[in-house]
């Protein structure tokens, strides 16, 4: 039988009422010719064809699916009574769109961060390894303990150690910055990615002496390259060196989103150094071998280390951490936990309003749903046809949902920097997200609408048909039902409130942290030299002083400098340092390579001491100047100027580090907020680039004006020095300022909004449900009214009625959210996660919200007219 059949009622019928007439013609034309008259051979036809109405409804019985006819009967019937009551349609599509919106805008973030983002072969297998300091967990490695790992570990069938690097392509036109991954030959294999075309590193191609050779992200082989087919086989030129591309990695694969260009063998020099630690590691872990197993056979490798060389590698040690566990950081899972409670949250208030009027909706309802009882009508096909209303609803609101979804998706990868989210991350609304909305939708559907249906079908037929048959409007267990879900609302919408209000109390922290110094005017960039493959001290100490000084040149430029780290993004170098008074005690902290001008630059004030200045060259006495964390921390009381430290001369090269030297301190400065804004650890030593040049810098630019205004020009005039010199990322300091406080803005204005979106919807609750209340109790109002009742005791009577569910879900949501505050304390700043001032405020704010959405309908109820109540039926 054709579907369509099913949909062609009217059609079928109209052609069956056709074939019954013409076979009454001729019957009766038969009759007559038989001798009858006209009246008699048509009531002889008739009763030989028999019940036409019977015959009618055989034949639709036989041509019908007689559940999918009463559905499409019901759907019909609901966009009817829908249709009829706009106001009310409109509010129940606006509650569940907002509800589904929210939650496919932010299951579509956890769905790319948690779930995509780890979309390897076997991601569980995965392992990242860290060697572990005398007094933190995770450090990078160091070149000589990567290789004696990888050749006594048995725990692991691959093992590859990587760095990212920046590399000036120059392939005609104005020069651009890759970000080159320099990895060990297993890399792609510890993966598990294949090349979508050529092929990926030979076992031996990171051995020093082989070719030069490259594998292209699809994402880089499309933009710079067009797709060209021809690729395979052709060369780039990376830092003025030619590298033969010999493999492009499929566009579907986790590595076309990660944040590197390319990637080139990592070639270790033939003397690794065991002192100076640069490169991350990743393992794929055998068949059968456990995180715990790899994690003591690592342990016993690192201490074997530390035996063989105490000098520098005491107390070091080995950790082993699941990849993906390390890919998405404690905080990001945090935030989407609690943003995925928080759009749950917000659809289960929505759901418990929709609960709450369609309760009232179906009262209304009740004679109609007597009269279908009386005529028939079983007590499931009565909850089927309101269920249908509820549904409909429901899939209204998702398709308006995914529209808000898909812009709310958009406006948080808006606001959110490049770097926050995994570079695995693929964050977008697809299939596997309209599929769950889907889902959610049919829930959402079935949550609001099978509690009113079913509390309608259980209603006594005969009460309700007789005249005037009130007593289920207002009956007692329906009020404590009603108010049961008002309380629920408050409570969930409180704790939403809370969170939030620490949030922001944080967020307001965060912004007025003293940075330590004077970031207005201020621009910074990052300069990849493409001098790497030759760092001659003698070269390169001239050229940097070049581009300062053409840089200096630049009209509005008061001040330039460069470091190994800019400001708020890192000190550069973590270094190991000994005091001459405790030689065998291993210290430290952080170790910025910074030219003289640096401090002016950035304002950063002087405590005690000098800065470094001019008379800091190669040829006079190692000098540093430190901050006061570190003053107090290793020199607690103590005056540290002319004290010396032993550190390690770092090399150009950044392969490692050369003889460890004296160093004097010779100043004192306030500090610098380093790590970021809300960065605890700031110990730092500030030494002259001059005595320790080193290739990876960072240009900081000083301005009199607006600093956005100095880019082109700062440009420009690191051109003049060298056309193919890449200055990249080049931006005001505020602006990394911002983006450092990205993700704090992004979880908190999201988990504002929902909350006042949450206490939106709980108020719009409570006065739905207090006016239909009231309006059930109108006849008794009036009676009160009549027998002397003011109206100030009307209002009041009213008020404490409504009042006594709120006042219980602010008491439920305040323990509520005296546990949330526990859940997310690592999230707040300097902020008590018990913040009675937050506390109060919240419960303050939404008491005084609440009682405005109950003072409206006791105010209606207190201007009824005692003789218009009375003559109610």
């Amino acid at each position: 039988m054709s579907w369509r059949r099913i949909f062609q009622k009217r059609r079928r019928d109209t052609d069956l009422q056709q074939e019954l007439a013409s076979y009454l013609e001729l019957e009766t034309a038969d009759n007559i010719a038989r001798g009858m008259s006209p009246s008699e051979a048509r009531l002889a036809a008739r009763r030989k064809l028999g019940n036409i109405t019977g015959i009618r409804e055989a034949e639709h019985h036989l041509n019908t699916i007689r559940f999918f006819e009463t559905v499409w009967a019901d759907l019909r019937f609901a966009a009817r009574g829908l249709a009829r009551n706009p106001g009310f349609t409109f509010f129940a599509v606006l509650t569940i769109a907002l509800g589904l919106g929210a939650n496919a805008a932010i299951f579509s973030l956890v769905d790319g961060v948690l779930v995509k983002a780890t979309g390897y072969p076997e991601p569980d297998r995965i392992v990242q390894l860290w060697e572990r300091g005398p007094s933190w967990p995770r450090n990078v490695l160091s070149p000589a303990n990567y290789i004696d790992w990888t050749q006594q570990s048995k725990s692991f069938s691959a093992m590859a150690a990587e760095n990212r690097v920046s590399m000036t392509y120059s392939g005609g036109g104005e020069p651009r910055s890759l970000s080159v991954g320099t990895v060990s030959a297993p890399y792609f294999e510890v993966f598990g990615v294949k090349a979508a075309a050529g092929r990926t590193f030979a076992p031996d191609e990171d051995q020093a002496g082989k070719g030069k050779v490259a594998v292209l992200t699809h994402r880089l082989w499309q933009g710079l390259f067009g797709a060209d087919p021809q690729m395979l086989g052709r060369s780039v030129q990376l830092n003025g060196e030619s590298y033969t591309v010999i493999g492009i990695l499929p566009g579907s694969s986790e590595f076309d989103r990660r944040r590197a260009d390319l990637w080139i063998p990592l070639v270790f020099d033939a003397k690794p150094a065991r002192d100076y630690h640069s490169y991350t590691a990743v393992a794929r872990l055998k068949p059968g071998v456990s995180l715990a197993q790899a994690q003591s056979e690592m342990s016993a490798i690192a201490a074997n280390i530390a035996l063989l060389y105490p000098a520098i590698k005491k107390d070091w040690g080995a950790t082993v951490d699941r990849y993906i566990d390390r890919l998405v950081g404690n905080q990001l899972r945090l935030s989407l936990t609690i943003l995925m409670w928080a759009v749950v949250a917000v659809l289960l208030i929505g759901c418990a309003n929709l609960a709450n009027l369609l309760m009232a909706r179906t009262t209304l309802r009740s004679r109609e749903i007597a009269l279908r009882t009386a005529l028939g009508a079983r007590r499931g096909r009565i909850v089927r046809l309101l269920l249908t209303e509820s549904l409909l609803l429901s899939a209204c609101g998702a398709l308006a949902g995914v529209m808000l979804g898909y812009g709310l998706l958009h406006w948080i990868k808006s606001l959110l920097p490049p770097f926050y989210f995994p570079a695995e991350a693929d964050i977008a609304m697809d299939g596997r997200v309209l599929l769950f909305l889907a889902v959610v939708t049919i829930l959402t559907g079935i949550a609001f609408g099978l509690a009113p249906a079913l509390a309608a079908s259980r209603r006594d037929t005969v009460e309700h048909l007789k005249e005037g048959g009130r007593s289920n409007s207002s009956g007692r267990s329906k009020v404590y039902a009603r108010q049961i879900f008002v309380a629920a609302q408050v409570a969930a919408a409180l704790i939403l409130l809370v969170g939030s209000g620490l949030l922001l109390r944080s967020f307001e922290r965060v912004l007025h942290i003293d940075t330590g110094f004077q970031s207005e005017g201020l621009v910074s960039g990052w300069l990849p030299l493409a001098m790497e493959q030759d760092p001659d001290p003698v070269k390169l100490t001239p050229y940097i002083h070049r581009i300062l000084d053409e840089v200096r040149a630049v009209p509005g430029v008061t001040h330039t400098a460069v470091g190994t780290g800019v400001p708020l993004q890192g000190w550069g170098d973590g270094m190991p340092f000994r005091k001459p008074e405790a030689p065998n005690d291993t210290l430290g902290s952080g170790f910025k390579i910074v030219t003289h001008d640096y401090f002016a630059a950035l304002g950063l004030h002087l405590v005690a001491g000098r800065f470094l200045d001019a008379r800091d060259t190669a040829h006079s006495p190692a000098v540093i100047v430190v901050n006061e964390s570190f003053a107090k921390r290793y020199y607690p009381g103590a005056n540290p100027l002319g004290k010396t430290i032993l550190v390690a001369k770092i090399l150009p090269s950044r392969l490692g580090l050369g003889p460890e030297l004296s160093w004097e301190i010779v100043g004192v400065v306030a500090d610098e907020k380093g790590n970021g804004l809300e960065s605890t650890t700031d110990e730092g030593v500030y030494a002259s680039f001059e005595q320790n040049p080193v290739v990876r810098v960072g240009l900081v630019a000083k301005g009199g004006g607006r600093a956005s205004s100095l880019i082109p020009a700062v440009r420009e005039a690191v051109w003049r020095v060298n056309k193919n010199q890449v200055i990249d990322r080049l931006r005001t300091v505020e602006e990394i300022k911002t983006e450092s406080m990205a993700s704090r803005r992004m979880t908190t204005s999201l988990l504002a909004g929902f909350a006042f979106l949450a206490m939106l919807l709980a108020c719009a609750g409570i006065y739905g449900v207090l006016s239909f209340v009231t309006a059930s109790r109108s006849q008794e109002l009036g009676i009160r009214a009549a027998m002397g009742a003011t109206r100030t005791d009307l209002i009041r009577m009213v008020l404490s009625g409504g009042a006594k569910p709120v006042l219980a879900g602010i008491a439920i949501g305040l323990i509520g959210s005296i546990a949330l505050s526990r859940f997310i304390q690592s999230m707040l700043f300097a902020t008590d996660p018990i913040d009675a001032q937050v506390l109060i405020s919240v419960s303050l704010l939404f008491l005084t919200v609440a009682l405005g959405a109950c003072f409206l309908p006791a105010w209606r109820a207190s201007s009824v007219d005692p003789m218009s109540a009375l003559r109610q039926d």
